[in-house]
């Protein structure tokens, strides 16, 4: 589909080089010498042309009717489309003149009232030309939008339309601008500062919601059907399209907390987008489908749209939470089905449904496939773990079975873990380039380890499968170069849950001194690097000079990741509330009685090699790294505090730092 910059910026681009308002001439004229151009120039820069309303709201009627579009150029239809949304659009600017409101409001009221552009509007979406029917789709969206936010109401024409066109589930331009159309007034109304929003969307979606139901279960791959049975229509455009609207509506489920049928069909009928993998389609829509279940898990549903801070539902729908347990247990199950192998990943990255030159990205493999499956399957665990603590269920969920079954697919398509790799450094293998992913998976992996430990049913070391948090920690600061500026900048920042992350850590560290020290030493004895340094008489003495004594010999590359950073404050309404979120994040983690817990040494992966450690210290290098990287971003962040410069409340943060430098010497 053609972007909305080509609308604005390349028309307005034209108009300001190639015309003038003195009378030059112009590019595009209709047949009674009107000027569109200059009048969308006009009306861009917030003057009102110097003509008579009627006359451009008839001038554009003319040439937008059915009977003229055949004879009449491409150009002038798109430019008068391209107007009339411009028109439309600028009503919504507050600073605007009070003589160009009333021109555009009153060509407006000409064009959608006796004209009935509505329905001109609507019959463009059959047009062959598909620039046509696409600026004619944005344009009836903008007036649909600008409806709700000034009237509360939307147009009832159009939603007729919508309905019709989806009740059939034809394969047809109209169905897939008819999609488009409902996904933009959504993210339009969402967007929007409007009254009543939420009343708004309920009832918008009241009137669809059969409808989509309807769409749904035809364009979805039917659960009755068995997997190798499923053939699906290849309708690459319509299936992304879709995915597009089921992603909108997750997201004013999340933020408004709207709850119809049809956004709980998502959620209570997931498995049909899981069964996508398997379906006869495009890779790029097994791809959408996989991104949008990712999204709606990790409740990041419209942020690559949405403006400005996220607000969430004050009073998210009570079922939303049941909703997402069916989801997270439809995954698992699926999982257990052989899923896992079902799911393609190129041998190059794709974007946009193509592929790039393997020498453009440096890589091997579809990494945002990877990453995608990755923490749809690691949120779904955490999930349905925190659903059997907070219910007390009895069944137990084989956490290592699961991990164990991720790392052998990501190994079979191009994640290199080879017998001398430590198995946890496969977070960071995968989610090297993306930070948020990748605290979002470090953070639901302290949550999974603690509720496999509370289990002591397991006599496999959590290193074996890759779920070990102290591993996870040590490996991440020894990817940022153990620099805590790029710490401070992860805390400060809103892009991540690194807050989220370091507090769940933090919180470990203090309990399980000795497994974070006994970690310290098997990464060493499984990392491929040489490290020669000078051993130090006392630990406790490890400062920045310790650093500079080590001396590091690596096969591989550490980068450096702080020139990719970018440090800014941000505001947030109360540090009390700042305070009590870091606190109450831990409602939901698993409970460990210290009664049931399994023994360290027999939890603790390499158990042989590690009893021989006891008696030792740990190896300076990542251990003294690692205690001087924390006392030093705990020095950073009580500064800034100090002078009024931290953005939130941290101490519950420095409490939890302040507990780190008195243990450095319990390493034996």
């Amino acid at each position: 589909m053609t972007s909305n910059c080509w609308t604005t910026d390349r028309i307005g681009r034209a108009v300001e080089h190639d015309c003038s308002v003195n009378g030059s001439e112009f590019l595009i004229m209709d047949s009674s010498g009107l000027d569109f151009q200059t009048i969308f120039r006009l009306l861009h820069a917030g003057a009102a042309p110097n003509l008579c309303s009627k006359d451009l709201a008839s001038r554009i009627s003319s040439c937008l009717s059915p009977q003229t579009v055949i004879v009449t150029d491409t150009a002038i239809i798109c430019l008068c489309l391209t107007l009339t949304e411009k028109i439309i659009t600028r009503l919504s600017c507050q600073s605007l003149p009070q003589d160009v409101r009333i021109f555009c409001e009153d060509v407006m009221r000409s064009l959608f009232g006796k004209m009935n552009l509505m329905a001109k509007l609507i019959s463009l979406f059959s047009c062959q030309d598909q620039l046509v029917s696409h600026l004619s789709a944005k344009c009836m969206s903008a007036y649909v939008i600008n409806d709700i936010c000034l009237n509360g109401s939307s147009c009832s024409l159009w939603i007729q339309t919508c309905s019709e066109v989806f009740q059939k589930s034809n394969p047809s331009s109209e169905l897939d601008f008819c999609l488009w159309s409902l996904t933009a007034v959504i993210k339009g109304v969402l967007r929007a500062d409007c009254q009543n929003k939420n009343d708004v969307l309920t009832k918008l979606l009241a009137a669809l919601d059969a409808d989509l139901i309807c769409l749904y279960a035809n364009i979805l791959p039917k659960e009755t059907m068995e997997p190798h049975k499923i053939k699906v229509k290849n309708l690459c455009k319509t299936k992304c399209v879709f995915f597009d609207l089921l992603e909108v509506l997750s997201a004013a489920r999340l933020r408004c907390g709207v709850c119809s049928f049809v956004q709980r069909t998502i959620f209570i009928q997931s498995r049909a987008l899981l069964h996508v993998m398997r379906a006869d389609v495009d890779y790029l829509v097994k791809k959408r489908a996989l991104l949008l279940l990712k999204r709606t898990l990790l409740r990041r549903a419209g942020e690559d749209w949405t403006l400005g801070d996220v607000h969430f539902a004050a009073h998210e729908d009570g079922r939303l939470t049941d909703d997402m347990l069916s989801m997270a247990k439809a995954v698992l199950q699926e999982v257990e089905a052989g899923w896992l192998k079902e799911v393609p990943v190129k041998t190059r990255a794709s974007f946009f449904g193509g592929n790039c030159n393997v020498g453009l990205s440096g890589t091997q493999k579809d990494d945002v496939m990877l990453r995608a499956l990755s923490l749809i399957l690691l949120k779904s665990l955490e999930i349905n773990i925190q659903f059997s603590c907070v219910k007390e269920t009895q069944s137990n969920i084989d956490i290592q079975q699961y991990l164990t079954e991720l790392i052998s697919f990501l190994i079979r398509h191009g994640t290199t873990l080879s017998q001398d790799t430590h198995s946890c450094s496969w977070v960071y293998l995968v989610f090297a380039e993306q930070d948020d992913d990748m605290m979002e998976s470090a953070k639901a992996l302290i949550a999974l380890y603690l509720y496999q430990k509370s289990l002591s049913s397991s006599d496999s070391g959590v290193c074996a499968w890759g779920c070990n948090p102290h591993c996870h920690f040590i490996l991440l600061l020894r990817f940022i170069s153990f620099d805590s500026s790029v710490l401070l900048d992860f805390l400060i920042s809103t892009d991540t849950c690194f807050l989220e992350y370091c507090v769940r850590y933090l919180k470990l560290l203090c309990d399980d001194w000795m497994g974070f020290c006994r970690s310290c030493h098997h990464i060493e004895d499984c990392d491929d690097t040489t490290v020669t340094f000078k051993v130090l008489s006392d630990i406790a003495e490890t400062s920045e000079s310790s650093q500079m004594s080590v001396s590091c010999t690596r096969t591989s590359t550490v980068i450096d990741v702080r020139d990719s950073q970018v440090s800014h404050l941000v505001d947030y309404e109360s540090s009390d509330e700042s305070e009590e979120a870091e606190v109450s994040i831990f409602n939901s983690n698993t409970k460990v009685d210290s009664g049931r817990a399994v023994a360290e040494a027999t939890f603790c992966p390499s158990v042989t090699a590690l009893e021989q450690v006891q008696t030792e210290h740990v190896s300076e290098y990542l251990f003294g790294n690692v205690v001087v990287c924390l006392v030093d971003l705990r020095t950073a962040i009580a500064r800034l505090h100090n002078r009024g410069l931290f953005p939130y409340n941290p101490t519950s943060l420095l409490k939890l730092l302040n507990n780190i430098e008195p243990k450095r010497n319990m390493v034996s």
